[in-house]
């Protein structure tokens, strides 16, 4: 599946104006995602705050109530798999409305790159969310995860795909994979973007994103450097300056020269036939 393949459409049964479901977006960490939250967030009609996070934890506290409590639920109170779902929901899209954002922005967008792990779940609980899954080149992505110095907020050690790259493609390949699992139901509503693709053509990019979320094109968008964003102070990728410039090449092919020999072919080993499927290829030679 190759991103300029027009593989989805607008959720079904989403109305303008106010009330529009929330625009979902993941991807693995280092894929783009902060790039696109800013493009979303400089939309007149778009408030894409700083990561809420708090997706990821409740769709496994919905699956550990339908597993454990769902027979339960249904014969003594009559509430469906989904139902219980639309409870989830109803939560998700409370907190999301609880961000002011910009005056006049009628719609909430959400960006946590773990959100990628429970699109399925997010699925069932936001059915007429558009879900948005940013795609890097993976040996990029490993390139940067190997420059960052990330702490298990749970143990207080750093995260072990930052220091190796065979580990750290392991996490690219789930990641993607994870996010390309949504339900066949749920394709419609399921959007492939690269970040190749909105770093070298731009605008023809993100017309497609915003005519899959349903939103009018506005150019604005391209000078999302213009504009203020509000960032939590541990969200990645959001204290550099380079969000603060217009979008630029430079970052993609960087694993050529900052990935070593043995690097590039663990990389190739674990990630070289998910990369050739994306049609990046999976060579570790330049």
């Amino acid at each position: 599946m190759t991103s300029d393949q027009p593989q989805n459409e607008p959720g079904d049964g989403a109305t303008r104006g106010a009330g529009r479901p929330p625009i979902i977006v993941g991807g693995c960490p280092r894929s783009g995602t902060t790039l696109l939250r800013l493009v979303l967030d400089s939309h007149p009609n778009i408030a894409c705050g700083p990561e809420l996070k708090l997706l990821n934890p409740l769709a496994h506290s919905f699956l550990q109530i339908r597993n454990a409590f769902g027979p339960i639920l249904r014969d003594g109170y009559g509430l469906t798999d989904a139902d219980l779902a639309e409870s989830f929901g109803r939560q998700i899209e409370f907190l999301l409305e609880k961000y002011a954002g910009r005056p006049g922005a009628r719609r909430r967008a959400e960006k946590t790159p773990q959100n990628i792990h429970v699109f399925a779940q997010i699925a069932m609980m936001l059915p007429e969310s558009p879900l948005v899954h940013v795609i890097r080149d993976g040996r990029d992505v490993v390139s940067s995860l190997l420059r960052q110095r990330w702490i298990n907020p749970a143990t207080g050690q750093p995260v072990p795909y930052n220091r190796d790259a065979r580990i750290a493609a392991q996490y690219w390949v789930k990641a993607v994979n994870d996010g390309r699992a949504v339900p066949a139901a749920a394709r419609s509503r399921y959007l492939e973007i690269r970040y190749e693709d909105v770093v070298n053509d731009s605008e023809r990019a993100l017309r497609r994103l915003f005519d899959f979320v349903g939103e009018p094109w506005d150019p604005v968008v391209l000078r999302f450097h213009e504009h203020p964003h509000d960032f939590s102070r541990d969200e990645a990728g959001s204290h550099g300056t380079d969000l603060q410039k217009p979008i630029y090449t430079r970052a993609i092919g960087r694993w050529k020269t900052d990935l070593d020999d043995a690097q590039k072919a663990a990389v190739k080993d674990v990630a070289g036939a998910l990369l050739e499927e994306l049609g990046y290829g999976s060579s570790g030679d330049e």
